[in-house]
């Protein structure tokens, strides 16, 4: 891959080229140049036809660039003056036209930036807060890296494994499709010819067929009523839904479970590591949790701390986490080395999130084939059943 780096020297901003196949190797580069301003991989000619823009990446551009510009020992004022000049996307040239305006002005950088939380997301303005609080803002940009970096690892992997299950829901449709467009009209003639001794998956198959010619665009609607009424109701319910797809669905459960623990370990570990007590970090982990009733079991725990009880007897009374998470809290407890045992912790539960995707692929893919070839041989039953009969009657 070429990346075109664009960096500060002899204060005047240049351009070089580079290849190599990821930014690790690009770093070891014996050309790779210092006070960089911004790294952009250049992409073939057809490579992006079908896609768009991904916030997310184009975020973590964003503080990739800010993290190596820090590293090369600019202050933080300068590296978003240099950002700017460089030029950027619309979006990421406004955030960093209100960061500027921020720092000019007594306005704390999270309120300035409150507007942008959700395109940023709320982990980067946590860790942007942190940072000018505990005045080590080259430590948490680095950090806040590492958890975006861990982020788009994670939603790629997910994606992966959702690739191929999608792949197979979609061709089942199509197929039923053009078995209802070319393949039934023209076995419609036999059909009649049965009058009465048509078999019953045929005449389920005619009626789904006779009601979509009448009632297609009723059933697109209706298709679309009913999913914003579910998404209604989701949200009415969100403690409700958020409980249940945390704890109650078959294997899917177990891999939400995992990388919202993972996440918040992360983040936890990382916000430690810069000298903050833990209780603290977890107050400003529960922030970037989205599922409200982990936010809860949160809270809960952060009030056990706050009454006195240690930080393993607290989640052990949450009943969420298992018993070696509870042990490796516990022996932090008894060693003062929370740090260290977080970071061991954040290892465990990214296996055991890669794990559960590895098993919630092996185990989907198989029921989805199983469903197909069900309708497969609906369908098949449904057309070549009267021709059979048809066959009898002649005889």
């Amino acid at each position: 891959m070429k990346y075109k780096i664009v960096y500060q020297e002899n204060r005047k901003v240049n351009t070089i080229i580079l290849e190599a196949t990821d930014l690790e190797q690009l770093k070891q580069h014996n050309d790779f140049p210092f006070n960089i301003i911004k790294i952009k991989e250049i992409k073939a000619i057809n490579s992006d036809i079908f896609s768009s823009k991904n916030p997310k990446k184009e975020v973590y551009e964003f503080f990739v660039q800010l993290d190596m510009m820090l590293s090369a020992n600019l202050t933080f004022s300068q590296s978003i003056d240099l950002l700017l000049e460089s030029g950027q996307d619309k979006k990421i040239e406004e955030v960093l036209n209100v960061i500027q305006q921020s720092l000019s002005t007594s306005l704390s950088l999270d309120k300035a930036l409150s507007s942008y939380t959700r395109y940023l997301g709320k982990t980067s303005v946590l860790f942007l807060k942190l940072g000018f609080e505990n005045g080590n803002i080259k430590e948490s940009i680095h950090s806040l890296v590492e958890i975006l970096d861990e982020d788009i690892k994670s939603s790629e992997k997910l994606r992966e494994v959702m690739r191929y299950p999608l792949i197979l829901i979609c061709s089942l449709f199509i197929s039923i499709g053009m078995i209802f467009i070319y393949v039934l009209p023209n076995f419609e003639f036999i059909f009649t010819l049965l009058k009465d001794d048509i078999p019953l998956s045929t005449t389920l198959l005619i009626w789904i067929k006779n009601f979509m010619d009448k009632y297609w665009s009723i059933t697109i609607i209706g298709l679309g009523v009913f999913t914003l009424f579910f998404l209604f109701l989701i949200q009415k319910n969100r403690y409700r839904y958020d409980k249940i797809i945390l704890l109650k669905i078959p294997i899917f459960s177990k891999v939400l479970r995992d990388y919202y623990f993972y996440r918040l370990f992360l983040s936890l570990s990382i916000i430690v590591k810069s000298k903050y007590q833990f209780q603290i970090a977890l107050e400003n982990s529960k922030n970037i949790v989205s599922n409200l009733y982990v936010k809860e079991i949160i809270e809960n725990i952060l009030i056990s701390l706050k009454n006195g009880i240690t930080i393993s007897e607290a989640f052990e009374k949450s009943s969420l986490f298992d018993s070696l998470t509870i042990k490796m809290l516990s022996t932090a407890d008894n060693t003062n080395k929370h740090e260290h045992i977080l970071v061991d912790i954040t290892a465990q539960y990214k296996k055991r999130f890669h794990k559960s995707l590895k098993n919630f692929s092996s185990a989907i893919e198989p029921i989805l084939i199983f469903i197909i070839s069900l309708v497969v041989l609906w369908l098949i039953l449904a057309i070549m059943l009267p021709i059979w009969n048809l066959g009898a009657v002649i005889n």
